[in-house]
């Protein structure tokens, strides 16, 4: 059972740094972006 693991996140064509790749690089990157959201409005009132 040889699957080809994918990274999460891979170069940019333009520009420095990282972008995701794969759903799993996506979810990573959008679950803090929520949490931060949600708390924030929660602060807030």
């Amino acid at each position: 059972m040889n699957t080809i693991r994918k990274p999460w996140f891979g170069p940019k064509r333009i520009g420095f740094g990282l972008r995701p790749q794969t759903w799993q690089g996506w979810l990573v990157t959008l679950v803090p972006v929520v949490v931060i959201i949600v708390v924030a409005t929660l602060l807030t009132h």
